[in-house]
């Protein structure tokens, strides 16, 4: 059909396309692919689309053949550690801080248990699994505070003047076991061996409860997996273990220091000392003891470096002749 839109300028092969499409015609190219080979790309695009599939299959199915090894190997380590430790073992934490919050709290009353009356007692009780934890008063009234508080605590000249005390109450007795302990060496090791510190429990027993194995059976790829690894292999898992098996919880809580006397270098300043045993086994407090500490007596050159350590060292003295006046 003749139309104004072509003209004679046009090639014939335009032309004819453009009047086919006025007129409503269709007009078949020279160069339009034969029928087998719109079949064999077809069939190529068809295949691809397959191999395509099947590589996002294979990949989907390595990726969760990987999550699940490292799910079961996470798993499997999970149970190896939690071996030996039962449901009381694992709430220590929780424990703990209502030992320690109630101790802080403000009806905190000397108290002396019926079992460490007799000759030896104590001494039978400090042989025991123990431990220890010595914090300010105010970061024991929350678990929050006390995670923090405790992980800074270390076995101190306290444990080890309670532990192994010096023949004599003098400067220069105390002096030597305060070295010990702050050099930490074969005799603070040897007398505080069986002294585990509260603060590992509380990192290290929370992974081996329930809820973490439930976060790993419920991670949904690596990336989460492996953080939970890492967290896993980063906690003091061991040390945790023994805190939970001690027998007896022991703690020194420091009460705020008298804003009128001068502090020292160390921080020491004159201060009441919260002081406590716990029987882990039977729940029972076994002694709570409130006692004051001041350095001022010490000469300037041990109040200058041993401040704190000594007055540890005397407290744990006055914890011991509390006892033996009973």
């Amino acid at each position: 059909m003749p139309t104004f839109l072509t003209t004679a300028k046009m090639s014939p092969a335009l032309r004819a396309r453009v009047e086919a499409s006025v007129s409503g015609r269709r007009v078949h190219s020279q160069r339009a692919l034969a029928p087998r080979s719109i079949a064999a790309l077809r069939a190529l695009a068809v295949l691809a689309l397959l191999g395509g599939l099947l590589a996002i299959a294979l990949q989907v199915r390595r990726v969760d053949h990987e999550v699940e090894a490292a799910r079961s190997a996470l798993l499997e380590r999970w149970q190896r550690e939690s071996v030996g430790l039962t449901p009381r073992h694992k709430a220590l934490p929780p424990r703990a801080q209502r030992w320690l919050s109630e101790a802080a709290g403000p009806r905190f009353t000397d108290e002396i248990s019926a079992e460490l009356s007799a000759p030896g007692s104590l001494h039978a009780v400090l042989a025991r699994p123990i431990v220890y934890v010595r914090g300010e008063l105010a970061d024991m009234r929350t678990s929050v505070r006390l995670d923090d508080a405790a992980r800074e605590s270390v076995t101190d000249a306290f444990v080890l003047c309670l532990m192994d005390p010096p023949a004599q109450r003098t400067e220069k007795a105390l002096l030597g076991r305060v070295r010990s302990a702050y050099a930490g060496g074969a005799r603070m090791q040897h007398a505080t061996a069986h002294v585990a510190h509260l603060g590992d429990g509380l990192v290290g027993l929370p992974l081996l409860d329930h809820g973490f194995r439930a976060r790993i059976t419920q991670a949904r790829d690596l990336r989460e997996l492996h953080e939970l690894r890492r967290t896993f292999e980063r906690a003091p898992i061991e040390r945790a273990k023994r805190a939970a098996k001690a027998a007896v919880l022991l703690f020194a809580i420091d009460e705020p220091g008298s804003a009128t006397k001068p502090t020292e270098l160390d921080g020491e300043r004159p201060h009441h000392v919260r002081v406590g045993l716990v029987d882990l086994e039977k729940d029972k407090v076994l002694l709570k003891l409130r006692r004051h500490v001041d350095p001022s007596w010490l000469s300037d050159a041990t109040r200058a470096e041993y401040a704190r350590g000594a007055d540890s060292c005397t407290l744990a003295m006055d914890v011991r002749s509390a006892l033996s006046s009973t």
